[in-house]
């Protein structure tokens, strides 16, 4: 239900994949810039910002699954509309 609403607000897969890649440099950017006080609330904070990739992975592939159906639907449509058409004409011309 959430991957359809997203998929309905037209949110490409690239942006959650984008997110996971964010998700990890954050991480390291975190850990790297940890102060000599508290080093090990960084590390916490780093690890924490880091879990958030999988989770952003698997909102990506279920977009992208969402995508990869969508054209079905469409060629269906298409051609449903073009057959329609091709009766229309037919009858036109008799």
């Amino acid at each position: 239900m959430f991957l359809k609403l997203l998929h309905r607000l037209n949110v490409p897969s690239d942006v959650a994949y984008g997110m996971a890649l964010a998700s990890i440099l954050g991480s390291i950017a975190v850990w790297a810039r940890r102060n000599e006080k508290d080093p090990a609330n960084a590390e916490r904070l780093g690890i924490f910002i880091g879990l958030w990739a999988p989770t952003f992975m698997i909102i990506g592939n279920g977009l992208h699954v969402e995508e990869a159906q969508t054209p079905r639907l469409e060629d269906q449509t298409d051609a449903f509309a073009a057959k329609m058409h091709d009766t229309a004409q037919s009858i036109g011309s008799s």
